[in-house]
């Protein structure tokens, strides 16, 4: 653990002594759906059956309830309806994550629970900058990042992320939302061979893709599976400019 990651998380305990009070007369506090012990849930990600259990993990500000520079919460449960607090996953502590760590997706490989995420980047002087990133869980330890995977591809703003990782056949696929140039969304695929090197294939969807025209500013969270012998695709879309 990097000292910088011991700084956050001391942060975090503090805010949580601090709230610890306040859960138990919280009348408004979920009692079905599962929610953190202490400040904003966001998008839930890497939802994986790994070792007997299911892990959850979701974008989480453990410092207040408001959107800020996000971490990764994590949670386990035996049948999805009883879920066990875990030790925080992802900390936004890295360079390629100063303004936090955004959604992205799980997969088992090879007894070991691999995460993507997007690293969101921020700068001084304005505009932004995205990293894909690999971290992984083995069983009994913590949540390891491994680091960048892919940088900013050109013809893309700083608005590329939410990798959604899976195998098909003997190669690894990634689909991911972007914004190009010109402000309007794709969703773009890559192949890897190894989850380390990732090669475009290309613009799989969006504007002025056979032929499609949208005003779609941008497409987060793509997922791609196949449902009765078809490929679907899902995506969230910004409406706008």
């Amino acid at each position: 653990m990097s000292s910088a990651d011991q700084i956050y998380i001391n942060n975090v305990l503090a805010n949580a002594l601090n709230q610890s009070a306040k859960q138990g007369s919280d009348p408004f506090r979920p009692q079905w759906h599962f929610s953190p012990q202490f400040g904003l849930l966001n998008d839930p990600n890497g939802l994986a059956q790994f070792n007997g259990e299911y892990h959850l993990f979701y974008q989480w500000n453990p410092m207040a309830c408001a959107h800020g520079a996000k971490a990764w919460g994590h949670a386990t449960s035996k049948d999805m309806l009883n879920w066990e607090h875990k030790p925080l996953a992802l900390a936004p502590t890295e360079s390629f994550e100063t303004h936090g760590c955004y959604s992205g997706s799980g997969l088992v490989v090879n007894d070991k629970l691999e995460l993507f995420y997007t690293g969101n980047v921020k700068f001084v002087e304005g505009g932004r900058t995205a990293y894909q990133c690999r971290a992984v869980l083995q069983e009994g330890k913590q949540v390891e990042k491994t680091g960048v995977v892919l940088e900013l591809p050109e013809g893309y703003s700083g608005h590329v992320r939410d990798p959604k990782v899976w195998i098909h056949e003997s190669s690894y696929y990634m689909v991911l939302g972007a914004e190009d140039l010109n402000y309007k969304g794709k969703v773009l695929l890559y192949r890897s061979n190894d989850l380390s090197q990732w090669d475009m294939v290309g613009e799989m969807f969006g504007h002025d893709v056979n032929g499609y025209e949208s005003d779609d500013f941008m497409l987060e969270c793509p997922d791609l599976f196949e449902l009765d012998g078809k490929h679907v695709l899902i995506t969230c879309k910004k409406l706008g400019g």
